[in-house]
């Protein structure tokens, strides 16, 4: 079937394109789907096809609400946790009603490009703030404060945990250091948390949510890697008072909630108990994959490009030898039939270094193999 013409994912015949961060098609739960489903359209009836609320519906708020509790510091109350399309409508909903026109927004560099997008759609001014193997380097965002010369900050914009392009997570030092810095600053975070359920080599650690100044962080929460991104279903959890206003918004007392169909579906599947297993297989499946790439790619270690193994998420982050090579070394991995996203797609300024993000979720071990074996060839 030609699915050109209905999804975002493009693939170009002949190329292993490792730039897109999706899933396998063949590995998304449609069985497991459509019994949800099927249970319960039979339980609410026509109350499924119609609107919904704003926070989003009681049932799926409260098996996440379960589901953080078992797993985080802190669980939160209903009144703290509300439903998204995911963290991009998320983040965009949230610049809209927190920030003001000229405020500052920092952010990592390097960092999510699509949310680099979100952010520059609104009036504010994006300032990077420096990272390195240990996550945000945390004496560089207080110099920025620093310098701030009376702006306003509206919030600091971070994927602590497997983060996107880096795949590093935010040392427990640096997050101290964070920590310290937002009680003595008023700095609000908002913390995109779309990874933390794929680790691999040992649980994620407590969200920045769970564990810093209570409405100091604003986490967006994503079913997107951990179940199915076509269900555009996520989830916020901050303090009762900035849920209620991003809840209250004119947006969903007019749409009558957010995904309220796929909400209910998903909460008959946490009531199934199909969501952790679901987690686990995709776990197992990821950390193969990535445990593929990496073996193949370590050739290129000899020749000076270096990476972390990463513990989580979708991403290996491989930087250059040389800062001016990363042209040159497109050139040479595209003329492999093999694609990958250059660093500077996610700078904010200049990073200091050039690299390649390479994703390992949409391509089996074979596949992957095969791309890092051309790599090396170019490259080496």
């Amino acid at each position: 079937m030609d699915l050109s013409h209905i999804l975002q994912l493009q693939l170009r015949t002949g190329i292993i394109d490792l730039g897109w961060g999706h899933p396998d098609l063949s590995k998304l739960p449609v069985d497991v789907i459509r019994a949800a489903a099927d249970s319960a359209l039979q339980r609410y009836g026509g109350a499924m096809l119609t609107y919904g609320i704003d926070h989003g519906v009681a049932p799926l708020r409260q098996s996440l609400c379960d589901w953080i509790g078992q797993h985080e510091p802190r669980q939160p109350a209903l009144s703290e946790i509300m439903l998204s399309a995911g963290n991009s409508q998320a983040l965009a909903l949230i610049v809209g009603l927190l920030a003001q026109p000229g405020d500052v927004v920092f952010v990592e560099n390097p960092t999510y490009h699509l949310a680099l997008r979100i952010l520059r759609d609104a009036p504010v001014q994006l300032v990077p703030i420096a990272c390195d193997s240990d996550g945000l380097i945390v004496s560089a965002l207080a110099d920025a404060l620093a310098a701030l010369n009376g702006r306003r900050a509206a919030f600091l914009y971070t994927i602590p945990t497997f983060q996107n392009p880096t795949g590093t997570t935010l040392s427990l030092a640096r997050r101290q250091e964070l920590h310290a810095l937002v009680s003595q600053h008023q700095l609000r975070i908002v913390e995109d948390d779309v990874y933390r359920e794929l680790w691999y080599d040992a649980p994620s650690p407590p969200s920045l949510w769970s564990t810093f100044p209570d409405g100091s962080v604003i986490r967006l929460g994503s079913l997107a890697k951990s179940l199915a991104p076509g269900l555009r279903l996520g989830f916020i959890t901050a303090d009762t008072a900035t849920i209620q206003r991003l809840a209250g918004c004119g947006l969903l007392d007019s749409g009558g909630g957010i995904a309220h169909f796929q909400s209910l579906l998903v909460a008959e599947l946490f009531a199934q108990g199909g969501y952790a297993d679901i987690v686990a297989g995709y776990r197992a499946l990821y950390a193969a994959r990535r445990t593929a790439l990496h073996q193949a790619l370590l050739p290129l270690q000899v020749a000076g490009y270096t990476w972390m193994m990463p513990a989580g998420g979708y991403f290996l982050w491989m930087r250059l030898p040389h800062a001016d090579m990363q042209e040159q070394v497109l050139t040479r991995i595209r003329a492999q039939a093999v694609d990958v996203l250059p660093s500077t797609l996610f700078a904010q300024g200049d990073l200091g270094y050039a690299a390649v993000r390479f994703a390992f979720s949409l391509y089996d071990e074979v596949q992957l193999t095969e791309a890092a074996t051309r790599i090396v060839q170019a490259l080496r």
